[in-house]
């Protein structure tokens, strides 16, 4: 199959973006085809001038080979780039990858590489170079958080400098989102070789995109500054060349009120992660723009180790599920700017599962009768269900550095309903990234409340239920879906992998080791002297950037 400047759509896929816009600053009314959501263009983008954004979070590693948090992609999008794009409407579009082939059997993948690519320090982008990087992440020393979606790679040949082929152990219908994502991003090959992680932001941190590094205060804020070469932007962005900013700044303030503040006085010009009741402040207001992303990726959700004890009974699982009013939670906290949810896959997923819909939750009675027949049937002094000498409880481990949008909040209001309702002590403890890493190294994480950005479903779904996962890795076949998972990427025939991603998602959901608790969306509200915002499908959340500029 030949495919130059291949656009696979995928039917039916419809990723909403929702746009509110001021003084007549209509997001909508000024998208660009494959950027949808971005601001308006208030008449020619002009060139020049510095941008801050004030973000939520820090990122712990910016590595994009390595880094699993979601808000560092924002940022480490303006220096990290991929084989190939994927716009809004799912289509994949060139990238550093100008075009590919796919053989017949879909087991080999020909990638073409655009002309004139180069590192931020003036080395040529090689096939080579592509290769480096993936064999360097597949390596069986590797601890690269990307390693887990190549598990069909098997090798790569560099034919010419710009040419690549890539061998996969069989067909697989992931394998341009895999290229997509920011996880195979190509960074310099010598700079793999140099006895780092990466994850720290100096100079041996190079990649091909629009910016590259100016500084960095830990704690305090990053900047960059235009790559004035570049001419190899993907194809759903805005415009071709250089970026339009000269510089660009990510101040780190994790505190809701401090962005809103910040954004209000002028100190910044964007921030992201609105709080909910600053909404209003941005919304429809003279001066200001208030954007949503898109929801493809999973649900914002309860993780349950079903390997854990009281967890491990599926009744006690249920009993969770059902045990809370989550339509009335989710209404009270966030005041209907998101939706509630039912499945592992967003809404604007042509994957999600609607048959879910309205099927679980808010069960208190049938709840109370599953944990009677599981033996818990006695009450301490402080009210929680016991079973001899032991008391009904699930500690919930938030690592610290994912805490976003008052989510530990939500989960505190489900522990006071459950705690009323059924008698479960839900401990919710906030941990370190470090404690984290070890509970999932050692299989013993009890409860693990995340979100993960969208990509193919497939590749969602293996991180979570197969043994190929970060949750469940090496965990015995009889606890995970390593099967399914499989069926689901075996081949390209969207009814055949619909029916399988529909049975994870009832699967998961019946036996409650995982329950959906809201679908998150990315907020962004800026000044309306800022232009071209716009956020990268592949990830769900704010692009980087390259197509951002003032008036």
């Amino acid at each position: 199959m030949r495919h130059r400047h291949l656009r696979l759509v995928l039917a039916g896929l419809a990723v909403t973006l929702t746009a509110a816009a001021c003084g007549g600053n209509s997001a909508a009314s000024d998208s660009t085809p494959g950027t949808s959501g971005s601001t308006a263009a208030a008449g020619t983008p002009t060139d020049g001038g510095s941008l801050t954004w004030g973000v939520s979070v820090e990122p712990v590693c910016y590595n994009p080979q390595r880094s699993g948090q979601q808000n560092s992609y924002p940022i480490i999008r303006n220096y990290a780039e991929s084989l190939v794009g994927k716009a809004s409407d799912g289509s994949y579009t060139p990238w550093l990858a100008q075009s590919w082939d796919i053989s017949g059997d879909g087991k080999t993948y020909t990638f073409h590489l655009r002309d004139g690519v180069k590192f931020s320090d003036g080395t040529p982008l090689t096939a080579e170079a592509v290769k480096e990087n993936l064999d360097f992440i597949v390596a069986p020393e590797s601890t690269q958080s990307s390693k887990q979606a190549l598990v069909n790679y098997v090798s790569s040949t560099a034919v010419d400098d710009t040419t690549l082929e890539v061998e996969l152990k069989q067909a697989d219908a992931a394998t341009l989102d895999i290229f997509a994502s920011i996880g195979t991003a190509v960074l310099l090959p010598a700079s793999l070789k140099k006895d780092s992680d990466l994850c720290t932001p100096d100079a041996d941190l190079i990649g091909t995109g629009p910016f590259v590094l100016d500084g960095y205060q830990s704690g305090q804020q990053i900047s960059f500054k235009k790559n004035p070469d570049y001419d190899w932007a993907p194809g759903y962005a805005q415009h071709t060349g250089p970026a339009h900013l000269d510089t660009v700044t990510y101040r780190f303030l994790p505190e809701a009120t401090t962005r809103t503040g910040a954004l209000t006085s002028g100190q910044v010009d964007l921030i992201e992660g609105v709080q909910v009741t600053d909404t209003s402040l941005f919304s429809g207001q003279s001066g200001y723009q208030y954007l949503t992303g898109p929801s493809t990726g999973t649900a914002f959700s309860l993780n349950i180790n079903t390997r854990i004890a009281p967890a491990d009974d599926e009744r006690v699982r249920q009993a969770l599920r059902d045990g809370f009013d989550l339509d009335a939670l989710i209404q009270n906290q966030y005041l209907g700017t998101v939706k509630r949810a039912w499945s592992s896959i967003g809404p604007d997923s042509p994957y999600y599962d609607k048959d879910l819909e309205n099927t679980w939750g808010n069960d208190v009675d049938a709840a109370n009768k599953l944990l009677d027949e599981a033996g818990w049937t006695g009450r301490d002094a402080d009210g929680y269900r016991t079973k001899g000498d032991q008391q009904l409880k699930i500690v919930v481990g938030y690592p610290q550095p994912y805490v976003r949008d008052q989510r530990d909040v939500l989960l505190q209001a489900i522990q006071a309903q459950v705690k009323q309702n059924i008698g479960l002590n839900l401990d919710v403890q906030i941990i370190t990234a470090a404690a984290f890493t070890d509970e999932t190294a050692n299989g013993t994480w009890s409860v693990y409340p995340n979100t993960l950005p969208t990509a193919d479903p497939s590749l969602m779904f293996q991180s979570l239920f197969s043994s190929n996962g970060f949750l469940y890795v090496g965990a015995d076949k009889s606890l995970v879906l390593d099967d399914l998972v499989a069926e689901s990427r075996a081949g390209s025939d969207q009814a055949s992998r619909k029916a399988a991603l529909d049975r994870i998602q009832q699967t998961v959901v019946d036996d409650a080791r995982y329950i959906p608790l809201y679908t998150p969306v990315y907020t962004v509200a800026a000044t309306d002297k800022i232009h071209g915002i716009a956020f990268e499908p592949q990830l769900n959340s704010p692009a980087s950037s390259y197509d951002i500029w003032k008036s």
